[in-house]
């Protein structure tokens, strides 16, 4: 089954201090790339999101963004530093002693004073923030398999319209096939016995002739590998994993093959169903460019 590359997903998880929201957004992308908006103390857990997301995506360009909401405020632990007071206050007597310098420190000065107090914050748990958000990220990318899938199931059905027409077209390239060489002998014919002004042309030699063309002109093996490669582009679709660069593969073969086709047969019709069946391709291509 056909699984498309773009998709949105979104995973929430929360502790009794956090809560991780994940959204992850994909677009189509030939590698798998993936980006991160992540809050700079959280910066440790990206090496883990990355790799669970490797795990189950294997193309497309990724953008994930963590959100962390704190949902009770851990009390920050505030400290004086009891030898650089000591220091101030020294100094501050020495000025008095020896400048006559009056009056005294009060609490708001004190406070003021540069690197008195040292603010420690509370240390991350980090193995809880990475479990949760880690369960944030699993309902992440539930979801945003989901609808790729969706979109991939579209996709899917389009895909096998497009395929069941080229075979439609290859049906008719077949049928007109042998007309080729017929039409040649006649119009062979025709020239010749307006050059010779009705003299008798040996039919061996016109025979010859025609089973040249007819060598040049053959088709059949082509026909028969456009069969072969829309069968497999069918089956390809039912696959359950990734099958983007296959069906990639697949078009290349059969843009080489009608080119082919269009090459050999001189004829009007054939030329019309090959120019035809190249637009579906290209189309097809397009399609499939979204396809993991």
């Amino acid at each position: 089954m056909a699984l498309s590359m773009t998709g949105y997903g979104r995973g929430t998880s929360a502790t009794s201090n956090y809560t991780i929201t994940m959204d992850i957004k994909s677009i189509n992308h030939r590698y798998l790339e993936i980006y991160f908006k992540l809050p700079k103390p959280y910066a440790f857990l990206e090496d883990r999101l990355r790799r669970e997301i490797s795990n189950q995506i294997s193309r497309g360009k990724i953008e994930v963004i963590v959100t962390i909401d704190k949902l009770a405020t851990e009390e920050n632990l505030v400290t004086v530093n009891p030898s650089l007071l000591a220091s101030y206050l020294k100094a501050v007597q020495e000025l008095k002693e020896h400048f006559g310098i009056e009056g005294n420190l009060d609490v708001q000065t004190v406070v003021n004073l540069p690197e008195l107090f040292k603010v420690t914050q509370p240390e991350l748990d980090q193995d809880i923030l990475a479990q949760t958000a880690g369960q944030a990220l699993g309902m992440a990318l539930e979801s945003l398999i989901e609808s790729r899938k969706i979109e991939g199931e579209r996709l899917n059905g389009d895909l096998l319209e497009k395929i069941g027409f080229l075979h439609s077209l290859r049906q008719q390239l077949l049928e007109l096939s042998p007309q080729v060489v017929i039409g040649y002998q006649e119009r062979l014919s025709k020239r010749i016995t307006e050059l010779t002004g009705g003299i008798e042309v040996d039919p061996s030699r016109l025979a010859m002739e025609v089973a040249l063309f007819a060598d040049k002109s053959d088709i059949n093996e082509e026909l028969v590998r456009i069969e072969s490669h829309l069968g497999q582009f069918a089956a390809a679709l039912k696959i359950q994993e990734p099958i983007g660069r296959r069906l990639d593969f697949l078009i290349q073969e059969l843009n080489r093959e009608i080119n082919t086709v269009g090459s050999k047969a001189n004829d009007l019709k054939i030329a019309q169903l090959v120019i035809e069946f190249k637009s579906q391709l290209e189309k097809i291509r397009e399609q499939i460019q979204n396809i993991e």
